[in-house]
């Protein structure tokens, strides 16, 4: 078999199950069937022994609950109460159906002069219609079960002055009348993996489910100068109810845990030590229990969550004014593109990993776990990547270091303990891309700043990047697997050096409240809230020789 055959067997897309080892070794005896699958009232076992054209069942064609096709399918004319425009691509997924969120122009009325702001469109709908949204609402949730449950779209129209929208995988909360310096833009994309046809004669792709999940809420926690961006990747067999949990339980949580702190959107840089120490540890603290949450929403017996072998990845950018904290679980990543210098008269842009992917190749995190008990090491005859295992057991073979879920690792140093960094930014910062591994897999952080900042010196509005970018991502896969991995991007841009109205120039003042930066770079925060360098070495080669 070929080296890249075996690069795809040994992925990270089923990394946490117990079943990891039998699932490829039935994958090298090419008797893999997947799971009967229920789509709304529709099930595998339904299609009897109907095939389509490339031998794959029908239902499994429509094996992702967030595909506009299912949509189509499912709901002639039944939408979402907020859309934008689709997306025709192969790698259609729910995001085609949601809006772009940014400033108060964007969210609510198109932009004078036609700029490049994303919009949120409200669909007028009739009773019928609203009606058969809910139903297709309903009949998605239900499919995917437990947290699924708690992601249905949301129904009738947004609350007034809100412009909202809520999909299977992604949460759009933006207040429509504040001047907001920034855009946001997302996408969130099912992977794909082969199945074989019928007899087993030839292999086709069938779209999986997708276990990624994504928020955006600005403002956020009833302060103006806050918002919070973030994206979990799901792994496991109850991988995507994990990380529907993790991005409906986080937010609430760390708005309410920070709230008790009393102290606001203070600037850090504004105030002197001990003064800055407390404050950093009172957000890092808060952000700790949200993760700590987002871990204990999916642990009662009644959700039916397999906990102990399904987790999820989290990276979350909580914005404070121009104060920017970024705590993360797991290998997703949160990068930043700043302006450095012009090079032919167009802007060029300078990396800043937010995050350092947490992985068993990472030195700091392999003497953690082995510290704590936990094995890592590559599976048997030394086949695939290096994985963390129980001490006297192949299993589970999670291929990060920490997670979200997972349960059966936290004694071993695999709990959802975050690290967190902070960066005061500046007028320079351009934006900021949050984002799973099905992008950092193939494309290192710095190619994707210059993607991005490529795409927004055109005028490209930031849900199209997001856009383009997962595309390009997906390319890169399939060019070098025989699986694709779910992959989700939330772009946010940072328009600090747009003077605009005078209600921007002064929102941006609030905004910057206390010392302005000159472009300093980020510092990890320790859990007693003392700064100390950061120095992340992120590649696109994580999984290490063999991978």
């Amino acid at each position: 078999m070929k080296r890249g055959a075996f690069k795809g067997l040994f992925r990270k897309a089923d990394r946490s199950n117990t079943n990891n080892i039998s699932v490829v070794r039935s994958e090298l005896r090419e008797e893999l069937q997947p799971a009967s699958v229920a789509v709304g009232n529709h099930s595998d076992d339904e299609d009897g022994e109907g095939m389509d054209e490339d031998g794959s069942r029908m239902a499994r064609a429509r094996l992702s609950l967030d595909d506009a096709r299912l949509r189509k399918q499912e709901d002639q004319g039944g939408t979402s109460p907020i859309t934008g425009d689709s997306d025709d691509d192969e790698t259609t997924s729910s995001s085609a159906a949601k809006p772009a969120a940014g400033t108060a122009a964007a969210a609510g009325t198109a932009a004078a002069g036609g700029g490049s702001s994303g919009r949120v469109q409200k669909k007028e709908t009739s009773k019928e219609d609203a009606s058969n949204a809910k139903a297709q609402s309903s009949s998605l949730a239900e499919a995917a079960g437990g947290a699924a449950a708690n992601a249905k779209s949301e129904e009738g129209s947004p609350p007034s002055g809100e412009a909202r929208w809520k999909g299977p995988e992604g949460v759009i909360a933006v207040e429509e009348s504040l001047t907001l310096p920034i855009q946001i833009g997302s996408r969130g994309n099912a992977g794909w993996e082969p199945m074989r046809g019928p007899n087993r004669r030839k292999s086709v792709e069938v779209r999986k489910e997708n276990q990624d999940a994504f928020c955006a809420h600005a403002p956020f926690g009833a302060d103006e100068v806050q918002m919070f961006f973030a994206v979990f990747d799901g792994h496991g067999q109850d991988g995507r109810k994990v990380s529907y949990m993790a991005r409906d339980t986080i937010p609430s949580t760390l708005s309410e845990a920070y709230k008790r702190s009393g102290l606001g959107h203070v600037a850090v840089e504004s105030e002197g030590e001990p003064r800055r120490t407390e404050i950093n540890r009172a957000r890092y603290d808060a952000m700790k229990a949200a993760f700590q949450a987002g871990e204990d929403a999916s642990l009662p017996e009644e959700l039916n969550i397999n906990h102990q072998f399904s987790g999820s990845t989290g990276v979350c950018a909580w914005l404070l004014g121009g104060d920017l904290y970024v705590a993360w679980v797991g290998d997703s990543r949160c990068i930043l593109g700043r302006k450095e210098q012009q090079v032919n008269g167009k802007d060029k842009y300078k990396t800043f990993d937010m995050t350092y992917d947490q992985i068993p190749t990472r030195a700091d995190e392999k003497k953690r776990v082995r510290g704590a008990g936990g094995r890592i090491a590559r599976w048997r005859r030394n086949l695939g990547p290096l994985r963390v295992w129980l001490p006297d057991d192949w299993i589970p073979g999670l291929a990060m270091t920490r997670s979200i879920g997972d349960t059966v690792l936290n004694p071993y140093g695999g709990a959802a303990v975050p690290e967190m960094t902070y960066l005061r930014l500046s007028e320079k910062d351009s934006f900021l891309i949050v984002a799973s591994d099905g992008v950092w897999e193939f494309m290192p952080s710095q190619e994707v700043v210059d993607f991005v900042g490529k795409l927004r010196r055109q005028g490209v509005s930031p849900d199209e990047a997001a856009d383009m970018l997962v595309n390009e991502a997906v390319k890169r896969w399939r060019r070098n697997e025989v699986v694709v991995d779910d992959t989700t991007v939330v772009i946010v841009y940072l328009d600090f050096e747009d003077e605009g109205s005078a209600g921007k120039r002064n929102f941006k003042s609030k905004f910057f409240k206390g010392k302005a930066s000159g472009g300093d770079k980020p510092q990890q925060i320790t859990d007693d809230g003392k700064m100390i360098p950061f120095m992340p070495k992120n590649t696109i080669t994580q999984m290490g020789p063999g991978a």
